[in-house]
């Protein structure tokens, strides 16, 4: 089969989004489709060419947003090509009036059943499947990070690896700290590749917690040399996607996560063995709990099965074909 795919496609992807992409494209090409990649950035001006020849199946993999919408409503409308969103961060709030209640999608592949995106694609089939990750990614390079090397005796180390931002809610790391001090290592390794707040890295850093901004070539050697897993950012953000890479990844190598309730995160792991929720405001004496149980703190048994990211490539080809 013929296939676009409006996606960011990299060899070696570090964001979220473009770690799904990459794990379908893929997927669909060892399956023998043919597979035209087209950046979202440049969607709108390849229209012409895309209604020109249109491909049997168009599918979309960021978002979906406004752009995406009126793409979709504007290939809907001039062409036969079937419609397809893998929503991974629905970000819709800002939609128009105007682009609501119209068809656009014919069939969206979804973490958790939402009103906004039904609202934008009137018609759409909807399969719920959760957008996780393939756990062939998290190969040990078989080098702990320099940081592990000063680790202390009894004293448990927990990490975060994303952007310093503070829509983050890293701040919350420096309530653990102040909770807690000697008691606990924290770690966060921050993206090379995007600015940090210089305001936040200095609060970080005057609170005792360590910073990684280099450069890491196999990132479950990150996860093994810790002990705990922090995802901090406020449930009501939209600043990642809605099972988040960090998560994903702690979890299939073993690692304990305390998380706020973001995203689908709760509804996916609901009784994950080695995974908490506690609200934004109660994050750091959740930490503080789990410290003070030590040992009887369960770990994760890996990835659970209803994550491994090739599940999505089955399901894309499912509602590609109309079969779902």
């Amino acid at each position: 089969m013929r296939m676009t795919v409006v996606a960011e496609y990299y060899d070696e992807p570090a964001e979220g989004i473009n770690v799904v992409s990459k794990t379908l494209i893929d997927g669909m090409r060892a399956r023998g489709h043919e597979v035209a990649v087209i950046p979202p950035a440049v969607a709108l001006s390849r229209l012409p060419r895309l209604l020109l020849k249109p491909a049997p199946v168009t599918i979309f993999t960021h978002g979906p947003g406004p752009r995406t919408v009126l793409v979709s409503r504007i290939l809907r409308s001039l062409s036969r090509t079937r419609i397809l969103w893998v929503a991974t961060r629905p970000d819709l709030g800002a939609c128009p009036r105007w682009l609501c209640g119209g068809r656009s999608a014919h069939a969206i592949l979804c973490n958790r059943p939402r009103a906004d995106l039904a609202g934008v694609a009137s018609d759409a089939r909807m399969l719920t499947q959760p957008i996780g990750i393939a756990p062939e990614r998290l190969v040990d390079g078989g080098q702990a990070p320099v940081w592990a090397a000063r680790r202390r005796d009894g004293v448990p180390l927990a990490v975060h690896v994303g952007h310093l931002r503070r829509s983050r809610g890293l701040d919350r790391l420096c309530e653990i700290k102040a909770l807690l001090g000697d008691r606990i290592d924290i770690v966060v390794v921050a993206s090379p590749y995007f600015e940090s707040d210089p305001c936040l890295m200095a609060e970080l850093l005057a609170a005792g917690v360590h910073i990684d901004r280099g450069f890491v070539p196999a990132i479950a050697d990150v996860y093994r040399a810790a002990d705990l897993y922090l995802f901090t950012p406020p449930p009501e953000t939209e600043g990642a996607i809605e099972l988040p890479l960090g998560v994903l990844e702690a979890l299939a190598c073993g690692l304990p996560v305390i998380s706020t309730p973001f995203g689908a995160l709760p509804e996916v792991l609901a009784g994950t063995v080695g995974v908490e929720f506690a609200p934004s405001e109660d994050f750091a004496q959740a930490v503080v709990h789990w410290v003070d149980r030590g040992a009887a703190n369960p770990r994760p048994a890996g990835l659970p099965n209803h994550l491994n990211a090739h599940r999505i490539t089955e399901r894309v080809l499912e509602l590609a074909s109309g079969t779902e």
